[in-house]
């Protein structure tokens, strides 16, 4: 009896492991588990095999969801039957696994599953045995019920045939098993190098524990980046810093000594734009760090086009430099020209784009910007009238701290607003292009912005 019942706690166990493995939309997979069942249980018909030879086809099965009503019966039985009043299930569906119950019935008639005669079955001592079935966060959302007549358990050939089809059914789920396994390895391999490579890259669908992996992998890269870029900034910066700590220092060493009024005034001139410089490269620095630290957007918002250019625009902190260089703006939008983003990083990114068109342009150029709405994408384009990008320079413009000289003063800015740029339509799911104007001297900045955002 206690081998009987181990054979049947075996398979009972095993047959809930499968239906684990198929697990589709928080529910099990009954299409799919049938379809392996059957596969491997095949039918007989009573007279074309001997009464010694048709010992597994007596075996039936039966699944319950997670209220106990009946999804899935081996013998025909009326699916949405509540269950949870027998022993077997309602221990199931507590978390119990091996319940076994020696049950005593009459039925009156013969019933076939999958062609199989079972009337058999309708002996009166049969034996059930149940184990409960998880979903992949190990939540119970079923019962798997397995039962055989008694007689047939006690059957040495039985047991022989018996143990021989579970271990087919092992053998299948194990290539089957050690398969999906080997192709996870293969695509969490593939997405780790890409990764470590600078790609963006996210991470594939896999189950969950390999997914738990990738995430380890990717905050490992992260930690791995982070170092990286905190060795770079403190070299760069150290770098940025020394000219002007430097003009500060020689212009106060100078002021010690005797001068004209317009040389002292000359020399503050100096240490003030020094200390402009200096606080400008920090906090593009601090609002640079505060993007790259993000991977998604906190609050989307609709944002009228044309109304955000020109308040850029209109900005007092540009107004004098438009006035001193005579610039005129050209728009080019529609007025019901929309996208969808961050309000502020939006305005951030116009507002680069827009700086530097107005530092490369010459004096009384104009500066135009358009705006275009396709299918998929709202495209943004800015474009100025200056001496346009040196070719040798295209591969550095994202590169932080690289700046190229403004044509009228040859100063250089932080080298950090088009880096900025860049990561800011990266959380918005677009992109920033860089190029000259076609048959015309300037350069052209264009910001694509999808319709639906990531």
């Amino acid at each position: 009896m206690e081998s009987a019942k181990g054979v049947l706690v075996e398979l009972s166990s095993l047959l809930s492991n499968i239906a684990s493995q198929n697990i589709k939309n928080g529910e099990i997979d009954i299409a799919n588990f049938d379809s392996i069942i059957e596969d491997y249980f095949p039918s007989r018909v009573a007279n074309e095999k001997s009464q010694n030879n048709q010992l597994l086809a007596n075996l039936v099965f039966y699944i319950t969801d997670k209220d106990g009503l009946l999804i899935l019966d081996s013998r025909g039985l009326s699916l949405g039957t509540s269950m949870r009043d027998q022993t077997e299930v309602d221990s199931a569906l507590l978390g119990n696994k091996g319940i076994s119950r020696i049950s005593v019935e009459q039925v009156s008639d013969t019933k076939k599953a999958w062609g199989i005669n079972i009337s058999y079955f309708y002996k009166p001592q049969f034996l059930y045995v149940s184990n409960p079935i998880y979903d992949d966060n190990q939540e119970i959302i079923g019962a798997l019920v397995v039962a055989a007549p008694m007689l047939d358990l006690m059957d040495e050939n039985y047991l022989y045939e018996f143990i021989f089809y579970i271990f087919l059914i092992s053998l299948f789920f194990g290539i089957l098993g050690s398969y999906r396994i080997s192709r996870n390895i293969n695509r969490l391999e593939r997405y780790t190098i890409r990764l470590f490579n600078g790609e963006e890259v996210s991470i594939p669908d896999l189950n969950i524990q390999f997914n738990k992996l990738a995430l380890a992998i990717k905050k490992s890269h992260g930690d791995v980046e982070l170092k990286d870029d905190v060795e770079e900034y403190i070299n760069t910066l150290a770098h940025e810093l020394r000219t002007p700590i430097t003009g500060v220092r020689l212009a106060a060493e100078n002021l010690k000594t005797g001068m004209s009024e317009d040389e002292r005034s000359d020399f503050i001139r100096g240490i003030l734009d020094s200390n402009k410089h200096m606080d400008r490269l920090v906090t593009r620095l601090l609002d640079l760090s505060r993007v790259e630290r993000r991977d998604s957007l906190s609050k989307l918002i609709s944002i009228n086009v044309k109304t955000i250019v020109m308040s850029v625009v209109k900005k007092t902190s540009r107004a004098g430099t438009i006035a001193k260089k005579n610039i005129t703006f050209k728009y080019e939008i529609s007025d019901d020209i929309k996208v969808k983003a961050e309000g502020l990083l939006f305005e951030q990114a116009i507002g680069n784009i827009i700086n530097n068109a107005i530092d490369f342009s010459p004096n009384s150029g104009t500066i135009t910007v358009k705006a275009t709405q396709t299918n998929s994408a709202v495209n943004i384009v800015v474009l100025d009238e200056g001496p346009g990008i040196p070719v040798q320079v295209m591969s550095k413009l994202f590169t932080r701290f690289f700046s190229v000289s403004r044509p009228d003063t040859g100063k250089r800015s932080t080298g950090l607003g088009l880096r900025f740029v860049k990561k800011i339509m990266q959380l918005h799911g677009g992109e920033i292009t860089l190029n000259n104007r076609f048959l015309q001297s300037g350069a052209e900045a264009k910001l694509r912005f999808p319709l639906t955002n990531k």
